[in-house]
């Protein structure tokens, strides 16, 4: 079994009895572990899809039944449009994305999820509801809120900067 190691910090953090000044000091060495926990938990996700991180980012990029231009999807990937174009070319060679002429500008193409496409996104989207229900197994309502908005706030100071 997959112990989501975000979970295993999480519960560390909860079941303190006692928060020592070190920790209060390290706020960012806990961001860093968490993010560490994250990418841990995706590298398992895309090793069980058999899908690269930019292929990943690309098909979570995209809703089931959306379409979508190669640009919104290289910028939802946080992509250049031509590092974006490769990451979408693969994805359509392994056919994972359909691409179709933009009914709006013949000029341009739309993205949407193949088939094939849409069932790696459900098995994603699987793994991530399986660690997100490890989180919740032990921990409370009130503990699961507390997380939620102090995690909140930390994004809000990052995107404030």
């Amino acid at each position: 079994m997959f112990i989501c190691p975000l979970y295993l910090l999480i519960a560390n953090i909860v079941n303190s009895t006692e928060v020592d000044n070190e920790m209060e000091k390290n706020l960012v060495d806990l961001i860093i572990e968490l993010k560490k926990g994250c990418m841990e938990d995706e590298e398992h996700i895309r090793t069980i899809c058999n899908i690269s991180f930019a292929e990943y980012k690309g098909i979570m990029g995209i809703d089931i039944e959306e379409s979508i231009t190669c640009n919104a999807l290289s910028q939802k990937m946080g992509l250049s449009p031509s590092r974006g174009s490769r990451i979408i070319d693969n994805l359509v060679r392994k056919g994972y994305l359909l691409r179709m002429e933009n009914p709006e500008d013949r000029r341009s193409f739309v993205l949407s999820l193949s088939s094939k496409g849409a069932e790696i996104k459900k098995q994603i989207e699987q793994e991530r509801n399986n660690c997100e229900y490890r989180f919740r197994k032990n921990l409370s309502a009130g503990e699961v809120e507390l997380i939620k908005k102090g995690l909140e706030l930390i994004a809000k100071v990052f995107n404030q900067q």
